[in-house]
């Protein structure tokens, strides 16, 4: 037998939980924050840039002859997309906390 304060009621489940609907400030949170994960392993392939003009020629060449390739360019724009992303909703996100908007 469950005890009083653990037993199931009747009684009805948050109030967000029945008018929730989506907004707009949802979905560019939710951006920012995958914008921010793929930045993360944006700084892992420039770590590896970095370490491999660090190397030598051989490794440098190597490095260049993987990013230059079309899935290496592919990925880069991506990088690119998302850099963008993120800055402008760190400016906008700036400006709201300013008092602007």
């Amino acid at each position: 037998m469950k005890p009083d304060h653990m037993a199931s009621s009747n009684r009805p489940l948050s109030p967000h939980l029945q008018i929730w609907r989506w907004q707009i400030t949802m979905s560019v949170s939710m951006l920012h924050r995958g914008s921010g994960v793929i930045l993360g392993f944006g700084a892992v392939i420039l770590t590896y840039w970095l370490i491999a003009l660090a190397a030598g020629p051989d490794a440098y060449g190597t490095a260049q002859m993987l990013i230059g390739s079309w899935l290496g360019r592919l990925i880069l724009f991506g990088l690119t997309a998302s850099l963008v992303a993120h800055f402008i909703n760190g400016v906008r996100h700036l400006l709201l906390n300013a008092g602007i908007g």
